[in-house]
């Protein structure tokens, strides 16, 4: 790899840190580090050049943040299964494998050639105006204004649909499980396996228990009944539903490459953050 992108938790001290100590590490390789433009006044200071398409100028990208700076990666992906080395800084890190200590040592391994690439399915949702928005976590639809139930039709292609009448829905793929899904009462799903998972939130009728289905279905989610609404992807990109607008659901063409951890797995992850492994 040539090229190596950095992205950063905007204002986070100990990112920066980090930063630069990766940039020198990169410069002496003979690697050509990018950086994203709202960080372009690092340049005059270390080695590297600002880009607005460091997801598609990058042979790898190391995040420096959390697991919302890793989704943030996810959001910026075109074509391109670009490897994502992520650094916990964060509280989480059930996405953001590799710790700080272990940053510099992993990133001097992958230019190396000599790191663990793992496969995670992301899924594409598009929404009402035909835009496609990619995802790692979860598409949530749920109320945006006074408490009321919602009625949602899901569209399972050839198969029967499904009523859901609750506050809400989640749609998720298995690394998605750990977050609003696993809150609402979903089911831990490995990130090995390729699946998403439909889970209600606060159901009264209908579907009113989580259901898990192959990765390659494809979905639509028609909203029926209600006051007003909100779709929400990955906590980042939301717009306002109306009577009967569909939300379709499918598999992502490409995944997203996480480079793992070689002392930490996701187990070690559950006991970390949720104490269910003993």
């Amino acid at each position: 790899m040539r090229k190596v992108g950095l992205v950063l938790k905007s204002g986070h001290a100990q990112a920066l840190a980090l930063a630069e100590e990766i940039s020198h590490i990169l410069s002496r390789a003979g690697k050509v580090t990018l950086i994203e433009e709202p960080f372009a006044n690092l340049s005059s200071n270390w080695d590297v050049r600002p880009t607005s398409s460091i997801a598609d100028e990058s042979d790898l990208i190391v995040a420096l943040g959390g697991d919302g700076t890793i989704l943030r990666v996810a959001a910026l992906l075109n074509d391109k299964p670009v490897p994502v080395l992520g650094v916990n800084l964060g509280r989480v890190g059930f996405l953001a494998e590799i710790s700080p200590e272990e940053v510099c040592s992993e990133v001097q391994s992958a230019i190396d050639g000599n790191y663990l690439p793992a496969e995670r399915i992301m899924l594409e949702a598009t929404l009402p105006d035909k835009r496609k928005v990619r995802l790692l976590n979860e598409v949530v639809i749920h109320w945006s204004g006074v408490a009321r139930i919602i009625d949602i039709l899901v569209k399972l292609e050839a198969t029967r649909d499904i009523e859901i009448r609750a506050d809400g829905v989640i749609v998720a793929t298995p690394v998605g499980s750990s977050a609003y899904s696993y809150a609402a009462g979903g089911p831990l799903v490995h990130p090995d396996v390729e699946a998403m998972l439909i889970t209600p939130i606060c159901p009264y009728f209908g579907l009113t228990r989580p259901l898990i289905l192959p990765s390659n279905r494809k979905l639509e989610l028609v909203i029926q009944r209600g006051e007003t609404f909100k779709v929400t992807i990955d906590g980042r990109t939301s717009c306002d539903l109306k009577l009967g607008d569909t939300i379709k659901i499918e598999k992502s063409p490409i995944p997203f490459v996480i480079v793992k951890s070689r002392t930490r797995g996701y187990f070690d992850a559950l006991d970390a953050k949720l104490g269910l492994v003993r």
